[in-house]
């Protein structure tokens, strides 16, 4: 199956930022699990989230931004980082970043 045709975070909402979570079932099968989750900030209507969570036996990494609407959070926007050499990328530009001078 692919992202283009399960939309698989259009159902990631919840009334609380704590209550957000990034498992997904299809049909009864679990699609992906969640293994911890990181509140980045939360503030007003908007709240910034990182995921690790686990498909098709490989872990990601989700970082998502979360409006509340009418007092439900829903995802905004995402970006997943699909493995450990894009992670590494991300690293080191955050590394590379925070080190600067100026």
């Amino acid at each position: 199956m692919r992202d283009e045709f399960i939309k698989k975070t259009t159902g990631m909402m919840a009334h609380m930022v704590d209550d957000l979570c990034a498992d997904f079932t299809l049909l009864g099968v679990k699609i992906r699990e969640q293994i911890k989750k990181v509140i980045l900030s939360k503030g007003g209507a908007w709240a910034s989230t990182c995921f690790l969570f686990k498909e098709k036996g490989e872990k990601k990494l989700m970082l998502a931004n979360f409006k509340s609407i009418d007092g439900i959070y829903k995802r905004y926007n995402y970006f997943i980082i699909k493995d450990k050499e894009q992670a590494k990328k991300v690293y080191d530009l955050i590394g590379e970043w925070i080190n600067e001078d100026s």
